[in-house]
């Protein structure tokens, strides 16, 4: 899919670094037009924020679900007849995150497991995350699998605390944290599973509809929205704000390179702060030079 076709309200999240440290810049979709993605202003200290290089941006699509990785092209601000926006744009196709391996869901559920057929000692697990094909299992240290072992799987889920047994085999030994985890795929689908994972899906589609959409002017459709806002930014006007924040992927952003006329907020901070100081400062003179007299 392109750029262009993620839904209006989706989380858009985008990696860079500012002062040296690496930070997460999170707006919000708006729609798509002819040349990228209207997106919420991004601003930094009432600065607009100027993306000169490629940038890595995240995106979960609101209509599908889906989580997309991508390599910017340009990320800009823009003026509309609306106000002040950024666009990115995107000239490769987007592909979704887990469009080669079964969507994964949260389980963080505590349960029991038995290895290679050993019903007599049952070992404590916590069942991290679940797929159609897999499940992912945090294991005390003491319980040592290796690839091949057969591990059957019993957790309870849900308000009716179901209990659900799966069947695995154990596919590759990793570390969650500092924790031991097994990685396991599932030998057959049973109907309870199937359920369990619809309900995940369900529910997360559930909270995706919760997200707000941005409506332009509901005067008229997101259509004609589209069109308008096309028209502006085809007339290439800067936005009215004080100098644009740039960032440049991979490279922090220098105190140099803000405005030295614009005090950001610690330095105000610490102005006010001094400023006090003296004042107070002045005050025990005045009353040492009274005590004098």
């Amino acid at each position: 899919m392109k750029v262009s076709e993620i839904a209006n309200g989706s989380e858009v999240k985008i990696y860079a670094a500012i002062s040296g440290h690496s930070v997460v810049i999170m707006t919000e979709a708006i729609f798509g037009v002819n040349v990228g993605l209207l997106v919420r202003p991004m601003e930094y200290f009432g600065k607009y924020i100027q993306f000169l290089e490629p940038s890595n941006v995240q995106i979960r699509n609101k209509r599908d679900g889906r989580v997309y990785k991508f390599m910017s092209t340009a990320i800009s601000p823009v003026k509309t007849r609306y106000g002040n926006f950024h666009l990115i744009r995107c000239s490769s196709k987007l592909e979704p995150e887990n469009s080669r391996r079964a969507e994964r869901f949260n389980i963080e559920k505590l349960g029991l497991i038995s290895v290679n057929g050993n019903n007599m000692q049952l070992r404590n697990c916590l069942v991290h995350d679940i797929s159609m094909r897999g499940v992912s299992l945090v294991v005390d240290d003491d319980t040592q699998c290796i690839p091949g072992d057969k591990i059957d799987v019993m957790f309870r889920y849900g308000s009716s605390l179901h209990n659900y047994e799966l069947s695995t085999v154990v596919v590759r030994n990793f570390k969650l944290g500092k924790k031991n985890a097994l990685g396991c795929s599932i030998s057959s689908l049973n109907i309870d599973l199937i359920g369990l994972l619809s309900s995940k899906k369900n529910e997360q589609l559930a909270k995706l509809d919760e997200a707000s959409e941005t409506n332009l002017n509901p005067d008229i459709s997101e259509e004609q929205q589209i069109v308008e806002v096309e028209e502006d930014v085809a007339m290439d006007i800067v936005p009215e704000r004080p100098a644009t924040i740039t960032i440049r992927s991979g490279e922090p952003l220098e105190l140099k390179d803000i405005d030295a006329g614009k005090d950001d907020e610690m330095t105000v901070r610490r102005r006010n702060k001094e400023k006090k100081i003296a004042e107070k400062r002045r005050e025990i003179e005045s009353l040492l030079d009274l005590r004098d007299i």
